[in-house]
């Protein structure tokens, strides 16, 4: 029999003798204190103790933690039962939780586009650089916790919770531990958590707070203060590490942070009278991607104990008895009617901006849960680095929402990295900026330096009262290969200049869909050279007119996972003005009779993704296009580009099977199927299969499958890195039998 074992019997023997012993000498029934330590995802082993806890019947009477254990802690205080922060945890997505971006689907659509382009980003303030204090802010965090302990929004002494509860914080100019049992709970068991250079620090009464960890990570002592005579502790690790166990940086920046608290240690490990130390060898503080195998160790362990709870709850409950032991203590929910909203910490943005894109009326019954949507909403706009909020009730009857917000700086510079076999090796570089000439706008512009430039720039203002309309002004120019096959084989190397200015007013339905109907001016340019003196020039501007819908609720934007994203335009092509200009190096012809006429047309294009995860490792994704131009000899930049894995020029139709380019067409219906496998974390493989019948829009011809079917397939292996998507594709097509290979690096322009 080991130890451990020989312990617990011990303990389960003698608890009787101890509790009639301390009847004897006291009055009252003794209290029962429990401490949660710090440890990161091994935190979630805590869940399990409290659910041994629960099916013991043991009332506990006082509740510390510290960083994660002041998460676990403060919902079981706050009422929750054990099963039920289990479930709550099962279904968390970690991922967001502690993500240093918002995901794609919480952003507006006036901004996807432009979103997560970048390999890095920098704010740029009062004429400097300005660095973050940590990495992550926790946006998702913060929104969650506000919707978690709603029911106890009201209430700002923790003493008064259904069990008595204290965090510990960290106080950054000091170095101080810092006991918080009162105040917003939100912030507190968000201060309580920040572990410095990862998550941002929290202000909190004056104070500046990281993690609790790094002065008292298993806070005993503070407990017993609070009156417990016997004390549970719940430790997640045996104190420092030996460097081996080390698994990830989180748990080194740990260790050194740790180096504090381990002096006093001892003294709260010998303050326990009944010791948890869950096996979490194999598991670092950054597991959070192994949540339910840390929950289901905490399960494990609790039935070891709770022999040992449920002899102290019956010893207890006939030494005192008292009522019937209620697991969920949550306070009733009652309805909330919001009279009034605050926001604090405006510097750039208006009050009025605010409130009219969370779009909130006075002397409505909220919840929580649709006040974090709203705040999602604005958070969108991408203004704002930080929306917290909390409920007060100023006087009787009447109850505020407080808003507390940390702005963006107006200007950040962007840089990435770009190369694909098609397009050469490129760097971006990017600046944007918010309330450029106008309020309530944003401004952009990015450069693309290659041997296959582009320029973008962009102007969205925000109209309308709940500022759900825009208009959205900006030029595009790339100037890029435009190679010309005949029957899959290269022909020519051209090289097109195309511009487009395009003013589009859009209505945005939600901050995932827009309508909108816009104009463009387009100018295409193609110059091929016929000898080493001869060239010539083919010219065409021409006019468009549009309505178009776009939907995305997609969650990312590479190797994404779930939701849709579709793009449809009706656009009517006018005014073209078309010129072939040819000649030799010293002398120029301009021949009218050279100059073909187009005819005015209207050019349809739809395109649909869908994603759905069917496992944790696998993604199944479905694609069609429907690309129509109603004319039967457009301009051939006018054509649709068939072929390559993703978009990279204007136009274009990726189809598995075909470099970039090798098809031009005037319409195109297509479907493909894909199935992603995550091999691990940031490594996946992509099958590709598609199929597309081509040319269909030219009446003078014969439509057969035979020359206008063709189907393709491709396999990719990709890798989700820190510059952006690495990617090296081969793909194969059934019409000309040749495999193709490509590779791709960095976001896309």
């Amino acid at each position: 029999m080991n130890r451990s074992k020989t312990l617990l019997i011990l303990i389960i023997l003698l608890l009787p003798f101890f509790l009639t012993g301390f009847a004897q000498e006291n009055q009252g029934r003794p209290k029962i204190g429990l401490t949660l330590a710090g440890g990161g995802a091994k935190g979630l082993a805590h869940i399990g103790i409290l659910e041994a806890i629960d099916s013991a019947g043991l009332r506990i009477d006082a509740i510390t933690g510290t960083s994660m254990g002041s998460i676990i802690g403060a919902l079981y205080a706050a009422g929750y039962s054990g099963e039920a922060i289990e479930k709550l945890a099962r279904k968390l997505d970690w991922d967001l939780m502690f993500s240093t971006t918002p995901k794609l689907n919480s952003i507006g659509i006036e901004r996807k586009d432009e979103y997560n382009k970048y390999a890095l980003e920098v704010p740029f303030e009062n004429g400097k650089f300005k660095i973050r204090k940590g990495f992550i802010e926790g946006q998702e965090l913060w929104l969650k916790f506000a919707e978690l302990f709603e029911p106890v929004y009201y209430i700002n002494d923790f003493s008064k919770f259904p069990i008595p509860f204290k965090c510990i914080g960290t106080d950054l100019e000091t170095g101080n531990p810092v006991i918080m049992d009162h105040g917003d709970i939100t912030t507190c068991v968000r201060a309580s958590m920040a572990i410095p250079s990862v998550f941002t620090p929290v202000p909190y009464e004056g104070k500046t707070l990281v993690d609790g960890g790094l002065v008292n990570n298993f806070p005993v002592l503070e407990v017993k203060e609070m009156g417990a005579d016997i004390v549970i502790g719940v430790n997640l690790s045996k104190g420092l590490e030996k460097a081996e166990n080390l698994k990830s940086p989180v748990d080194i920046l740990l260790q050194i942070c740790s180096y504090k608290d381990a002096e006093h240690f001892q003294k709260h490990r010998e303050a326990c009278d009944i010791y948890i130390l869950p096996d979490l060898k194999n598991y670092s503080s950054a597991s959070f991607g192994a949540s339910n195998s840390l929950i289901d160790i905490g399960k494990e362990t609790a039935k070891k104990y709770y022999p040992v709870f449920k002899r102290l709850a019956d010893s207890l409950n006939a030494l005192y008895p008292q009522e019937p032991y209620v697991r969920n203590r949550l306070p009733e929910n009652n309805p909330v009617i919001i009279n009034d909203y605050t926001v604090d910490g405006l510097k750039y943005t208006r009050e009025n901006f605010f409130f009219g894109l969370l779009n909130l009326d006075h002397n409505e019954v909220y919840s929580s849960k649709k006040v974090a949507e709203s705040v999602r909403r604005v958070y969108s706009s991408l203004y704002y680095n930080k929306i917290n909020f909390g409920f007060s009730q100023p006087e009787s009857g009447k109850t505020v929402i407080n808003f507390k917000v940390e702005e963006n700086p107006l200007t950040s510079v962007k840089v990435g990295i770009n190369f694909s076999t098609f397009s050469s090796l490129g760097l971006k570089f990017n600046i944007t900026s918010y309330d450029l000439l106008f309020n309530e706008s944003h401004a952009l512009a990015t450069v693309n330096v290659s041997q296959n430039p582009r320029l973008y720039l962009e102007y969205y203002k925000f109209l309308g009262q709940s500022r759900t309309y825009g208009v959205n002004v900006s030029y595009y120019n790339e100037n890029i290969d435009y190679p010309v096959y005949d029957n899959f084989r290269l022909k020519d190397n051209l090289k097109n200049r195309y511009s487009e200015l395009d003013l589009r007013l859009q209505h945005n339905i939600s901050k995932n869909m827009y309508l909108g109907i816009g104009q463009q001016f387009i100018n295409s340019r193609i110059r091929k050279p016929e000898s080493a003196e001869l060239t010539y020039d083919r010219t065409n501007s021409y006019l468009k007119s549009y309505i178009s819908c776009v939907l995305n609720t997609t969650d990312k934007k590479y190797f994404t996972t779930k939701g849709w994203k579709i793009g449809a335009e009706a656009g009517y092509i006018y005014n073209q003005a078309p010129d072939l200009t040819s000649g030799n190096n010293n002398e120029t012809d301009t021949d009218p009779t050279l100059s073909p006429v187009y005819n005015n047309y209207v050019r349809l294009f739809i395109k649909a993704d869908h994603y759905k995860a069917i496992n944790s490792k696998l993604v199944f994704s479905q694609n069609a296009v429907l690309a129509y131009i109603i004319d039967n000899n457009p301009y051939i930049t006018n054509l649709f580009l068939v072929g390559g894995i993703s978009d990279i020029m204007s136009n274009q139709i990726p189809f598995a099977g075909l470099g970039e380019s090798e098809i031009k067409t005037g319409s195109i219906a297509a479907i493909k199927l894909s199935l992603q496998y995550a091999l691990s974390k940031n490594n996946y493989l992509t099958g590709r299969i598609n199929a597309a019948l081509y040319d269909f829009q030219n009446t003078e011809r014969n439509i057969t499958a035979a020359n206008n079917l063709i189907t393709g397939y491709g396999l990719t292996y990709g890798y989700d890195s820190a510059i952006g998507p690495i990617e090296f594709s081969a793909v194969y097509c059934d019409q000309d039998g040749i495999v193709r290979y490509s590779m791709s690096l960095g976001f896309n322009f």
